[in-house]
């Protein structure tokens, strides 16, 4: 019924709206939802409801407490019996719907859920997952233990399953396939898995064709399942709508995810919540948490931005009626689960394509515009498929003065609802709670950041909230005290000083230092110690990339991740604000997305009107943390020394980085204390690449010399040549720059994703250095464009090796950009260089190569689409390239994580070459386990593996506890060394030429047992003794008691177990006893107080007191000052008369010697 009252209203108003705005509308209605857009005259955009701030709590991880909104995020519960040596689960892709913050309505959300039951201590299947919650099911993951899954995509099918987001079917992947109209449309409920960050078999990586639809989806399309789809070979046939994964988890501790990556609608689908964390940990990791070097406490914030619809009705500023005030800046919104009436609490999603020029306006300018519009660019972009179009809002009647706006007679001709060239969105979300708060202990945490973002950076720095700010609502600390950006004495040297609006944080109300101990590929050479500093542009005009970011705080691009220890013991009881000034775009600041409390008014162009404190929009003030008052005693602060001297290697002891890390490839001065070396600071052998250099030398770290080529590789955004060739809206692009580039020769060609591969990497077997011919690559990437791209590169790590900007001027990595990276920020007018060799994943069973169509939405033989030029004469390719099934070996991705950048075609295939089959394939698992048990030894039998890859050659037996391990060529296979009496279960792996192999599942629990009975040897010191003495017989399993009896006038200091104290006890059981033992206990004499006082007359000596031994003697002086003599001395309060000395022997009790106060003597 509200739907239908709302639409009738809706009608009204746009009849309305064409009644009164016909003097200047003369061909066309103003638009209305779904209509052409208004390109000129009106924003385009929407605006969230002015949410309070810091009101809903942060969700927790794991699900045994929820916040104030009944939020967490769960972990998944493995199934460890299915399939042994590894961790399976099912996991279903569905939607549904969550509150994300108190004052919005539940909103509409796609995501994961586990579907089946997690295996318990006693190895049945009774664990029940959580339900569907948002960014969940988190999945742990163990170091070189395989994670197994089963994806099935159980949204609804049909109509029913359209995206509650606006769908642009002329992305690449998102409209019709090869069949036209005959084969249906690629459907708007298409999902995948992308392990970010994985060491993944390609058929499991998640490319943008391996999608499925779900299985009621056959009667509307021909399209079911991408073109790269491959179920796990050793897996059952996962059914219609289903698909299998395998990830092999053969990479150090680190915090990746899984998301969405479906061909034409990634943007789309991670947006509406298709993402999750997943955590692989190591021993390097459980060695620093358990020595309590880096703290147990983990916390993770995944912080995006987004966008809800405020449908709360407003008068509209034409012509009063009341109208969705969504609809007032952003009239062509026809989406929604409710669409085409706007539903409150909806995400929203841009989709008008707004040209930043007019060409028909004197300034040349759309001062609604948003993006560069090709046809009115310079170079302008040609022969496009659509060209510019009539404007239907045209008037040529029309005289345009002060008050009168006047349309021009052209649109750009691109389609009504399109995808942006961007998304950046006006509200802070983290962990799904849009503006939490955290209530923290005055003590250290570690934070887990994960930047899941569409497209946003954030910058986050740590300040004490301001109580001086009080929100209309009498609400304090919910923003930043900010001051003028100018010089300042006191201020820290790179504050900023350029009186941008608004202000910047006043420093002197500084947080805590972050302490990132990692990034997205694991742990950092070194910890680095980050402090909070806001953005600064370099503003040297001298310099090439003016107007790149040059200073900045903890900096993370989409999809970077930071593992960072915040100490919050020296803020006991304050509230601090997480706080971001991080650009959008990046680094080129659209102020119309910078939303903070006091911004101006942006209407005019747009934007915002200017959130008010305490309120959003805001995507400055991330989040509030609460910290609880100190403890007594108070926590100790972190300890800073120690974690830097766990990551340092020295001649005796290898570092964190040493033992956890593959050796990184180029050695640099960088990497001296992670490695105990010393790299060479100067060129040639320096590891670092200057703007003319073709070749790269370096030493790699066990100190071998080693010269690469540079392969040359380009990037290029809002030029004339990267526009939409159908459309001619901004696209970026990724290509090749042509080698040996020089001032006759200095261009590259760009492609798209369809184009053929240009990127070949060859398998290097196994981790480790570089050697000459081997698969190492080193990319110089050079960017002419205007923005900072975050490129993440799919199956391996990269080394950061260094920037150098066009005018020559080198820069290194930041200090937490050392080590491995997979995401990789490269910024304009400067090259990047990155080192990579990778590895193929080590599986159980046969991969095959990637075969498809270059360009899948294509019958094959089409010329369409492909960029036709040689990558190295630079000229047209004859005949021209037609679309053909191609090799692509082991197919992989490198991609812009700005997934609007990405599905605007920045993204180029990589073809990965695995010479043999067999090379890789690891045995899987021997099965029918079991083990018997001696004297301090167990026998494992089993039977082999069923897949074995090549030969086995070996076993591995492997203990739990104490890892203690054998090996041997065949079954059984004993091990020795156990502890008789301790319980045991063991694993078997098998070893082939590719590697160790998967382990078995745990046999049987067995207890090893020895001798039939076990001494215990006692021993004690001076002042008691322990009953029975000596040493003790006892028989095995049995128990026996000892009392521990202090003399006369002692008491029990302490008693030791096998050297272990268990305290001051005066009696002792070994109950079970399975072992030989000892105790032994020590004394200690009593010792008493005697407290004196004395009146004003006189003193006593010793005072204040003295402490006695038991027995011992102890002599007081009493002595009357000049003038007095003593009237009368009490102990224990009874007299004894006057004396001047008194010697007191000890009596089991305290004594009280008091001297009683006389009258002073007159003279």
């Amino acid at each position: 019924m509200k739907k239908n009252i709302m639409s009738i209203w809706i009608s009204t108003i746009l009849l309305i709206l064409t009644l009164t705005a016909s003097s200047v509308f003369a061909v066309a209605p103003p638009p209305g939802p779904g209509g052409t857009p208004d390109y000129f005259g009106i924003a385009n955009w929407a605006f969230s409801p002015p949410l309070e701030k810091f009101i809903d709590s942060l969700a927790p991880l794991g699900c045994t407490t929820k916040n104030t909104l009944n939020q967490c995020i769960p972990v998944a519960v493995p199934d460890t019996i299915t399939y042994p040596g590894s961790d399976y689960y099912e996991i279903s892709l569905v939607e549904f719907t969550q509150k994300m913050h108190f004052n919005l309505p539940a909103t509409t959300l796609r995501g994961y859920v586990q579907t089946n039951n997690g295996t318990d201590p006693t190895g049945l299947n009774t664990l029940i997952p959580e339900p569907v919650r948002y960014l969940g099911p988190i999945i742990s993951a163990q170091k070189d233990r395989p994670v197994r899954i089963k994806f099935t995509n159980n949204l609804a099918s049909g109509g029913m399953g359209n995206l509650f987001l606006p769908v642009d079917t002329t992305v690449m992947g998102a409209g019709l396939g090869p069949l036209g109209p005959a084969g249906g449309k690629y459907t708007q409920n298409r999902g995948s898995l992308h392990l970010h960050g994985g060491h993944t078999p390609w058929i499991s990586d998640g490319t943008p064709h391996q999608w499925i639809a779900p299985a009621g989806e056959s009667v509307n399309t021909t399209y079911l399942r991408g073109a790269s789809v491959f179920d796990v070979p050793d897996m059952p046939n996962p059914g219609p709508g289903a698909q299998t994964y395998y990830y092999t988890n053969q990479q150090s501790s680190r915090l990746m995810f899984y998301h969405d990556h479906a061909y034409g609608i990634t943007r789309l689908n991670v947006y509406a919540g298709e993402a999750a964390g997943y955590l692989v940990t190591d021993d390097a990791e459980k060695y620093l948490i358990n020595a309590g070097i880096i703290p147990a406490d983990q916390i993770p914030l995944i912080i995006q931005d987004k966008s809800f619809v405020d449908a709360t009705l407003v008068p509209h500023p034409t012509t009063g009626v009341p109208t969705p005030k969504i609809l007032t800046t952003d009239p062509t919104w026809n989406s929604g689960t409710t669409a085409p009436v706007p539903n409150q609490g909806d995400l929203w999603y841009p989709h008008v394509y707004v040209p930043a020029q007019n060409p028909f306006d004197v300034s040349g300018i759309n001062p609604f515009g948003r993006w560069p519009y090709g046809p009115w660019f310079w170079p302008p972009t040609t022969g496009i498929t659509f060209g510019p179009v009539a404007n239907p809002y045209y008037d040529p009647a029309c005289v345009p003065s002060p008050t009168i706006y006047c349309q021009p007679p052209e649109n750009p001709g691109v389609p009504d609802l399109s995808m942006p060239a961007e998304s950046y969105f006006d509200t802070a979300v983290v962990n799904g709670t849009v503006f939490p708060y955290l209530v923290v202990d005055a003590k250290s945490y570690r934070f887990r950041i994960l930047n899941a973002s569409n497209d946003r950076f954030w910058n986050l720095q740590l300040y004490k909230a301001d109580p001086s700010v009080i929100t209309s609502d009498f609400r304090t600390k919910t923003e930043v005290k900010m001051v003028p950006a100018v010089s300042t004495a006191g201020f820290p040297p790179r504050w900023p000083i350029d009186g941008r609006e608004g202000g910047v944080p006043d420093p002197t109300m500084m947080g805590p230092d972050f302490i990132q101990i990692g990034n997205e590929s694991g742990f950092l050479p070194k910890p680095v110690v980050i402090s909070s500093q806001p953005i600064v542009w370099n503003a040297d005009p001298t310099t090439f990339n003016f107007g790149n970011v040059s200073d900045h705080g903890l900096l993370i691009a989409a999809a970077e991740r930071a593992d960072v220890i915040i100490d919050f013991s020296q803020y006991a009881g304050q509230t601090l604000i997480l706080y971001n000034d991080a650009p959008a775009a990046f680094p080129a600041l659209d102020a119309r997305y910078d939303y903070y409390t006091g911004a101006p008014d942006l209407t005019a162009t747009g934007g915002h009107s200017g959130p008010q404190a305490g309120f959003g929009p805001n995507i400055r003030t991330v989040m509030q943390i609460r910290v609880n008052p100190a403890p007594v005693p108070p926590n100790p602060q972190f300890n800073l020394a120690t974690l830097n001297a766990s990551f340092a290697s020295t001649p005796t002891s290898q570092g964190i980085f040493e033992t956890s890390q593959h050796p990184i490839l180029v050695g640099q001065t960088a990497y001296n204390t992670a490695y105990n070396k010393i790299f060479p600071v100067t060129w040639p052998n320096w590891g670092v690449a200057r703007i003319q250099d073709n070749q790269l030398s370096f030493n790699t770290v066990p100190g071998g010399n080693l010269t690469i080529q540079l392969n040359h590789k380009g990037i290029h955004d809002e030029m004339g040549s990267a526009f939409d060739p159908e459309y001619g809206r901004l696209s970026s692009r990724m290509g090749i720059e042509f080698p040996v580039t020089v001032n006759q020769r200095q261009n590259f060609v760009l492609y798209g994703f369809i184009d053929p591969t240009t990127e070949i990497l060859v398998d290097s077997i196994t981790p480790g250095v570089p050697v000459a011919g081997d698969g190492t690559q080193i990319w110089k990437i050079t960017h002419n464009g205007v923005d900072t791209h975050p490129i993440h590169f799919h199956l391996f790590d990269v080394q950061l090796i260094n920037r150098v900007g066009w005018d020559g001027a080198i820069r290194l990595p930041d200090e937490n950009e050392l080590g491995w990276k997979e995401t990789v920020r490269i910024s304009p007018l400067e090259d990047t260089i990155v080192a990579l060799r990778p590895t193929a994943p080590k599986v159980p069973f046969v991969v095959p190569n990637s075969m498809r169509l270059m360009d899948t939405t294509k019958l094959a033989g089409s010329t369409m689409g492909f960029t036709n030029m040689d990558p190295v004469t630079g000229q047209a390719i004859v005949p021209p390239i037609t679309n053909d099934l191609a090799d692509f070996g082991w197919e992989y991705v490198w991609h812009c994580h700005i997934l609007s950048h990405e599905e605007m075609d920045m993204m180029r295939p990589m073809k990965f070459v695995v010479a043999s089959p067999n090379t890789y394939v690891i045995p899987e698992a021997p099965t029918i386990v079991s083990a018997t048990a001696g004297n301090a030894i167990a026998t494992i039998s089993f039977s082999p593996p069923v897949n074995n890859g090549t030969p086995i050659t070996s076993y591995i037996v492997t203990s739990n506890p104490g890892n203690l391990t054998a090996t041997r060529a065949t079954s059984p296979i004993s091990i020795t060394g156990l502890l008789n009496g301790a319980t045991y279960n063991f694993t078997v792996a098998a070893v082939n030429s590719a590697g160790v192999g998967l382990s078995s599942n745990p046999t049987n629990n067995v207890m090893p047992v020895g001798p039939s009975t076990y001494s215990i040897t006692t021993s004690f010191g001076p002042g008691g003794t322990i009953s029975p003495i000596g040493i003790v017989s006892v028989n095995q399993g049995t128990s026996q008691t000892f009392t521990i009896t202090p003399s006369l006038g002692y008491s029990v200091l302490d008693v030791k177990v096998d050297n272990v104290s268990v305290g001051a006890v005066t009696s002792y059981t070994f109950n079970n006893v399975l072992a030989n033992h000892t105790i032994s206990a020590t004394f200690t004499i009593n010792t008493f107080t005697i407290t004196t006082t004395a009146g004003t007359g006189g003193t006593i000596s010793p005072a204040p007191s003295a402490t006695v031994n038991y027995g011992a003697n102890q002599t007081f002086a009493i002595t009357p000052a000049v003038g007095n003599h003593i009237t009368d001395v009490l102990i224990d309060g009874i007299s004894v008369g006057v004396m001047s000395l008194r010697r007191l022997r000890l009596i089991p009790t305290p004594w009280l010697l008091q001297q009683e106060p006389v009258e002073q003597f007159l003279r």
